[in-house]
């Protein structure tokens, strides 16, 4: 997958603005490159210097998402330690991406639905590239959280992150069996289950 540098480029955050804009009017089967490639007024060449494919697009898109969840919980983690507090509250960050999988019109939740149901291995690769990526991610807000005190020492952090994404897909399947708020996932209720599962 191209190289995390490519999203502080205000061209390609253009393109990524643009792509999600499209995939909430029309749905992702019905999003092409024409239609970013029109609405975005860059050249066809401009597009494909990022992305061969509108699935690889959209897998980069998922990244960027990673990206600033993990950036904004760079930043919760940092100003807990300033503040000296081992509150939950740098944790909130954690419990917002897990609401956020509950959301049927979070573009992320779309584009991964959307993924998931392409048959294709170019498709596979971008789904395991960013899965292992956001297993990474986990591990480390884990470890973070351990050697802030707001996570117990002895749970393994890798494992803890594998579970987390469990989750984290599970609930994806939940919000679209059924749109019923009593069905939302409790996030107090998640960290228990795996938590006491680790202990």
């Amino acid at each position: 997958m191209t190289n995390s540098a490519i999203y502080i480029n205000q061209s390609f955050q253009h393109i990524l603005a643009i792509t999600e804009e499209i995939i909430l009017e029309k749905g992702c089967r019905n999003t092409t490159l024409k239609d970013i490639i029109e609405r975005s007024g860059l050249s066809k060449g401009a597009i494909y210097h990022y992305v061969e494919s509108k699935d690889e697009l959209f897998g980069l898109i998922l990244k960027s998402k990673i990206e600033e969840m993990n950036e904004t919980f760079h930043q919760a983690i940092t100003q807990s330690i300033k503040d000296e507090t081992t509150e939950n509250k740098s944790f909130s960050v954690v419990s917002q991406f897990f609401n956020s999988r509950q959301d049927p019109y979070d573009t992320g939740n779309l584009i991964f639905i959307y993924l998931l149901s392409q048959d294709n291995e170019k498709v596979k690769k971008i789904l395991q590239d960013i899965f292992q990526y956001t297993k990474e991610i986990g591990t480390k807000w884990i470890k973070m959280g351990q050697e802030n005190g707001v996570i117990p020492a002895n749970i393994d952090a890798e494992k803890m992150s594998t579970l987390m994404m469990t989750f984290s897909y599970g609930i994806r399947v939940t919000q679209i069996l059924s749109a019923d708020e009593k069905d939302k996932v409790n996030m107090n209720d998640i960290f228990k289950v795996i938590s006491k599962s680790l202990t």
